[in-house]
């Protein structure tokens, strides 16, 4: 009787977690927008800001490239139409922000003698009027020193992603501090399920990154690359089919806070990729099957001066209840 209690407590486990993936995924599959088709305010936002995003890196990088993300710009132009069509706010703030991105893309290509009627017109018939949001922003970093003598408040303000480094490699043991002090991340019953991958190879760096899809521009310039992994070893089967996301997302953004603290400039990147460019990676780095990726981080040194997406951050949303 023990054999078959055992027996169905596992077919039991196994049925709630197929029903929890499965609801997951019909949820995933009902919500989420899919490419620029949106149906309702909250994708929208979501599908502007992506697209107004793209226009803001390629401002800020160093090595402007006038006329560049025309297809982005396009998909841009059709979203916001489709948004003013459905009866949605011209006054939100994302709304206002893209038609600031995309004032200063008309004359950042006027600045290289590139003009681009067709967009000049197709925001003039849009509504709403600009706000000083979008763009990028130029700064001077502080040093390790300052950095680590502000308050936990101008700290995380003060930290920015970064797609223009210095050719000064970046200092291992600083690194290897950086990773120490993030192990202080939370984590269920601390069992702290996570690593790093530093890839250090220059040849590995770039296969690894031709297989990520948002480091165009820039990629070349890292010094290192680090990948973040979560152990399903470390996460009971029974009830934590997320858990691997949830621990691991915090120690990524520990990471990212622990590298602006050692004064490494960095850049996370998405680790969501195709089955094939994950099992490119998987090879290129021996990735065991417990290992599942949470994020890339691209680090290197500052520059002399900076600039970089001015990413202003929105009204935060919550409930009482």
């Amino acid at each position: 009787m023990k054999i078959l209690g055992k027996i169905k407590r596992k077919l039991d486990v196994k049925k709630q977690l197929n029903n929890k993936s499965k609801e997951y995924e019909n949820r995933f599959d009902e919500c989420a927008f899919k490419g620029n088709k949106c149906s309702n305010f909250e994708q929208y936002e979501a599908v502007i800001t992506r697209w107004y995003h793209t226009i803001e890196k390629g401002l800020a990088y160093v090595n402007f490239r006038a006329g560049f993300g025309k297809n982005n710009m396009d998909s841009l132009l059709e979203t916001m139409d489709n948004y003013i069509k459905d009866g949605y706010d011209e006054n939100a703030f994302f709304f206002q922000t893209s038609l600031s991105v995309i004032q200063k893309y008309i004359r950042k290509n006027a600045e290289f003698g590139v003009k681009v009627p067709t967009i000049e017109d197709r925001i003039k018939r849009l509504p709403g009027v600009a706000n000083n949001y979008g763009g990028i922003i130029k700064f001077e970093p502080l040093d390790e020193k300052e950095l680590q003598s502000l308050n936990y408040k101008d700290f995380i303000c003060n930290r920015h992603s970064m797609r223009h480094f210095s050719s000064e490699p970046v200092d291992m043991e600083k690194l290897k501090a950086a990773l120490k002090l993030a192990q202080y991340t939370p984590s269920a019953c601390n069992r702290q399920g996570w690593s790093a991958v530093v890839v250090n190879d220059k040849k590995i760096l770039a296969e690894v990154l031709k297989n990520q899809n948002g480091n165009e521009g820039f990629g070349q310039e890292f010094d290192k690359l680090l990948l973040l992994v979560a152990d399903l070893s470390f996460f009971n089967h029974d009830r934590e089919l997320f858990q691997p996301y949830i621990d691991g997302g915090m120690y990524a953004q520990s990471v990212l806070n622990a590298l602006h603290f050692y004064h490494i400039a960095a850049v996370p990147l998405s680790a969501s990729l195709t089955e094939q460019q994950e099992k490119h990676v998987r090879r290129l780095l021996s990735l065991n099957e417990a290992e599942v990726l949470i994020m890339f981080i691209g680090i290197g040194n500052y520059p002399d001066i900076c600039q970089t997406t001015r990413s202003e951050r929105r009204t935060p949303k919550y409930r009482i209840v």
